[in-house]
This record gives C-alpha cells, sequence and structure tokens, in this order.
C-alpha cells in the first residue's frame, strides 16, 4: 500500500518544508528527512497513452554517468562500463581487420547489456530475446514486459543507422508512470540519451461530466479551437460515429467518436465514447477521452504534461485550468540540425584533437585526411579517395 502524502495545497507542503527546516540543523538531515516522508507532488490531470522514441545505440555509452546517489560514475553498481579499446600500432593490414572486428563485438555486447539494464532500471519492464520479426523499419525487434508479465511495448533494433527505436503502449505508459514521473524519463531521454524530441506521444485528459464531449468538440472546431497557432490553417474534422435509430427515431451508438486532423499530422485529435469502447453499461455513467497524438514532439513536454497539453490549442487549454506552454514539432530540418550538432558536438570532444593533429600531418590536405577517415562507400558517394586503404597498403610493403 502507497502511504505517501499527497499534498493538494502547496501552501500545505510550504508550511511543512519551513517546519522540518527549523527542527533540523544540518541540510545532510533535511535531505534524509525529506526523503524518509516520500513526498509526491499532485497527480496530474493529463495522462500520457502512448511512449515513442529513437536514439543511437552510441548515447548507451552514457548511461553509468546519469548520476546515482552516493556512488562515482565508475563505482555504481547499475550500467555496466564502456569497454576499453587498446590502440593496435605497427600490425599488418589482416591483423588490424582482425582487431576492429574484435571492437565491434566488444562494443555490441556492451550496447546489448546496457539496453537491458536500461529497460529494467529506467522504465521498470523487462525485455525478451529478439523475435526474428522486423518492426518500423528494424531488421528484427525485442518484446517489452510489465514485472507480471503483461506486454507493454516494443524495441526496433538492427539497422536504421545503428539506432534503437522504443514504443511503449498505452497499458506500458500506465505501468511506467505508476513508479516514475514525465520529469524523471524528461533526465534519461534528453540529458542521458541525447535525444531532443519524440517520435511519438499520446496525451488524453478524461472527462466524467460529460462537459468535454464530441459535441462540444465539434463547436469548439467551429469556433477555430483547434487551430495551433494564430492563422494557422484548420486541421480537417471527420466524425466517425456508428450508430442506429430506435423506436422514437433517437441515435443508439456503437461508437461515438470525432477526429480532428489527418492521421500523418503532426498533431491528431480523437475525441470519443470512453464508455462505449470499454463496453461499459452503466447509465450513471458518463466518460469522455480527449485524446492527441503528437508526432516529433519536443521532449520538453515531459517536464510538465499539464502544461504542454494545455498549451497546444485553444480546445485543449479549455479542459485546463494549468496555463498552458506552448511546445511544437520539429519540423525536418531543425530535426536534422539537431541531429548534426549532437553529432559534432559528440566528434569534437572525442576525436577533435585526433583530426587536428592528422590534419597537420597531412599539412592542411582536407581531402587526404577524410579519406584516411571516412569509410570507403561514404567516401565513394563524396568522391573522395580511400586514403586509409592506401596508408595500409603502403605500411604492409615498408
Amino acid at each position: 500500500m502507497d502511504t505517501r502524502k499527497v499534498y493538494t495545497e502547496s501552501e500545505q507542503f510550504d508550511q511543512e518544508f519551513l517546519q522540518s527546516f527549523q527542527e533540523l540543523d544540518s541540510g545532510y538531515e533535511l535531505a534524509e528527512r525529506l526523503i524518509n516522508k516520500r513526498i509526491v507532488a499532485k497527480k496530474e490531470s493529463v495522462t500520457i497513452d502512448h511512449l515513442g522514441f529513437t536514439f543511437p545505440l552510441s548515447s548507451l555509452r552514457h548511461c553509468h554517468k546519469a548520476g546515482f546517489a552516493g556512488f562515482t560514475s565508475k563505482s555504481q553498481p547499475y550500467f555496466p562500463l564502456p569497454p576499453k579499446v587498446d590502440v593496435l600500432e605497427g600490425k599488418d593490414a589482416e591483423e588490424i581487420q582482425a582487431h576492429l572486428l574484435h571492437v565491434k563485438s566488444q562494443l555490441a555486447e556492451f550496447y546489448v547489456e546496457t539496453l537491458k539494464v536500461f529497460v529494467d532500471h529506467v522504465l521498470g519492464f523487462s525485455v525478451e530475446a529478439p523475435r526474428g520479426k522486423g518492426f518500423h523499419g528494424y531488421k528484427d525487434s525485442m518484446t517489452m514486459r510489465s514485472s507480471n508479465g503483461v506486454e507493454v511495448g516494443f524495441i526496433g533494433i538492427g539497422g536504421q543507422n545503428d539506432t534503437a527505436y522504443f514504443q511503449i503502449t498505452g497499458q506500458g505508459c500506465k505501468h511506467l508512470f505508476s513508479k516514475s514521473s514525465p520529469f524523471r524519463i524528461h533526465h534519461w531521454l534528453h540529458t542521458v540519451l541525447g535525444i531532443t524530441h519524440l517520435s511519438r506521444i499520446d496525451l488524453a485528459s478524461d472527462d466524467y461530466d460529460g462537459n468535454f464531449d464530441c459535441d462540444y468538440a465539434e463547436t469548439a472546431y467551429l469556433d477555430g479551437a483547434f487551430r495551433t497557432g494564430k492563422g494557422g490553417k484548420m486541421p480537417v474534422i471527420k466524425p466517425c460515429h456508428e450508430y442506429v435509430y430506435n423506436e422514437k427515431r433517437q441515435k443508439v451508438f456503437d461508437v461515438e467518436m470525432i477526429a480532428i486532423g489527418k492521421r500523418t499530422s503532426p498533431v491528431y485529435w480523437r475525441i470519443y465514447n470512453k464508455k462505449l469502447e470499454q463496453g461499459l453499461d452503466d447509465e450513471n455513467l458518463s466518460w469522455y477521452r480527449n485524446e492527441v497524438e503528437l508526432k516529433k514532439w519536443n521532449v520538453d513536454c515531459l517536464l510538465d504534461v499539464d502544461a504542454a497539453f494545455a498549451g497546444i490549442c485553444a480546445f485543449a487549454q479549455s479542459m485546463e485550468k494549468t496555463q498552458g506552454i506552448r511546445t511544437k514539432s520539429m519540423t525536418k530540418a531543425k530535426v536534422a540540425c539537431l541531429d548534426v550538432a549532437s553529432r559534432v558536438k559528440w566528434f569534437r570532444h572525442s576525436a577533435g584533437k585526433a583530426l587536428g593533429d592528422i590534419l597537420e600531418a597531412f599539412e592542411g590536405d582536407l581531402e587526404k585526411a577524410f579519406g584516411l577517415l571516412l569509410p570507403d562507400d561514404t567516401g565513394q558517394k563524396l568522391g573522395i579517395p580511400p586514403t586509409y586503404q592506401k596508408l595500409i597498403n603502403h605500411v604492409t610493403e615498408i
């Protein structure tokens, strides 16, 4: 049973926080006291019903540096440390090739093990062996399950520029955020793995009073409340109802739903009768869900889910007391620029000095330097000669 105290008013929290501070002598004791009390914030009214994200496998090398109370990055007991790669000098081409294959194998084992720990330690799931089935353009995939064996999503692996794709279902999100918070997940995705945008995130707001039903959504649409910006283009509206008429010529719904926008659009709304969808037969129950599917969306929406939802458009704001904060979809150009910036930042940190030494050795000849560094197939596409192979041939002849 969860015995944590929930503070519904900030004044109540501030008063007890101040009282605790006055009673204690040191900051350490205060921190210990607060941890023991296990204070949690007021529950958010908007829920996350789907989460999808992708990242380069190489980003997993940062997991051991995520920050763990009482441990350093090297002493933390959760994530494996990246393998040490020995420098190979003065060997022939065959030995160099064998060394490269060995390093590649070491890294592959490290990424697999770290991925499993990430799924367990961060998401709270377990991961099964590869299914032998492709998934969203990836060559293979793995199933994630909750602690009680429920299927909660998939991981796409293999190909796609050595990236991994995570898809967490609505059931998976329910498990994930019952034990973690969107704020914590933001830290892992953005700060640790360097993710700037989510492939997809679904946000949902449930109404049990009949105030925000399909009729309200249609009225809001006519008022332009689904525009995501001033003067923005109106999204399309599509009624998706299924019903019959009774003897009084009244509609009896099997499905009551309105869709706003296109499924391929960055913002796609579904307003529907959740009671009907769940097959509940209770005349006293009213349950409508207002759900929005956001694609290529800024990862910072996880910092305050209620505010991010309210900031989408006037329709969303009308359902939330929280003042909306504008987070938005990222254009392909911006995504590409951020990806390049991230890669450049990593390269400058990891190999900037080495590149400078190579350029100095070749007296500033960029063509020869990049021909030495780039894989042969990439070099050929750019019209750069394979300097590396020429260098190896020269070394073996000496």
